[in-house]
């Protein structure tokens, strides 16, 4: 028994030396990763940097998307080609080097609402080895927030509604936030307060962990529960909502 685990345990680790050697030889980074630009002038350009890190040549691709987030939290994403320049819009790059990528907003200067957006870089399945024998081609994705910002916007979380409800067999409640605002809102130390006809129900910490770290865009709703035992389900609940907003 003994000698079998060590021979998987050998095995264990050769496996991971194999993976961390082919991603090593094939990673790249990208950066920023969240950033804000105006919807006109100098400030609707922004300059992200592609950079490999690797001793092997990659080709990278970039593209602009929108963003919208739905109300349980599922993200939905389409081609945002005709409001966005992207130059270049694919890279070569050789071992150990970088290159400078321009993306400008070319749509509404207008604007009254932020916009949110994401900007995905992409390695290509492209093998430049394969002259020289066939490789491991481990292709790496960023994803990265791009939003563009009206000026003097602001987020405006606001309580919308509670319902008792279960979720997994858990009684609890099914909370809806809405953000108001112009501008997109990472909540953090949320606390909800829930109005029954005997007193004023707190809830903060561990039970509010849905919610916790979530981003609200600008004129968006979000449903997250909140377990509680003392909760009749079906009934319809006021409350109020504060967090911190980032």
């Amino acid at each position: 028994m003994r000698g079998k685990l060590i021979r998987y345990k050998f095995l264990l680790l050769a496996v991971l030396l194999f993976a961390t050697a082919a991603f090593d030889a094939f990673s790249f980074s990208f950066s920023p990763m969240s950033v804000s630009i105006d919807p006109s002038g100098p400030g609707a350009v922004m300059t992200y940097k592609v950079t490999n890190e690797s001793d092997k040549q990659l080709a990278v691709s970039i593209k602009v998307t929108t963003r919208v987030i739905d109300i349980d939290g599922t993200e939905k994403n389409e081609p945002a080609d005709k409001v966005f320049l992207i130059f270049p819009s694919r890279v070569v790059l050789k071992p150990n080097s970088a290159q400078n990528v321009k993306i400008q907003y070319r749509g509404n200067p207008s604007l009254k609402t932020e916009a949110a957006y994401r900007v995905i870089a992409e390695q290509l399945p492209v093998d430049f080895t394969k002259a020289q024998g066939s490789g491991v081609n481990i292709l790496l994705t960023y994803v990265a927030a791009l939003y563009v910002t009206p000026k003097n916007a602001q987020a405006k979380i606001q309580f919308s509604n509670a319902i008792g409800a279960k979720k997994e067999g858990a009684a609890g409640l099914s909370v809806t936030v809405r953000n108001a605002g112009d501008l997109h809102g990472l909540i953090s130390t949320s606390v909800l307060k829930i109005q029954t006809p005997q007193a004023t129900v707190e809830f903060s910490g561990d039970v509010m962990r849905e919610i916790e770290g979530q981003n609200l865009l600008a004129l968006s709703e979000r449903r997250f529960f909140v377990p509680w035992e003392g909760v009749v389900e079906g009934a319809q609940y006021q409350g109020t909502f504060e967090a911190v907003i980032e």
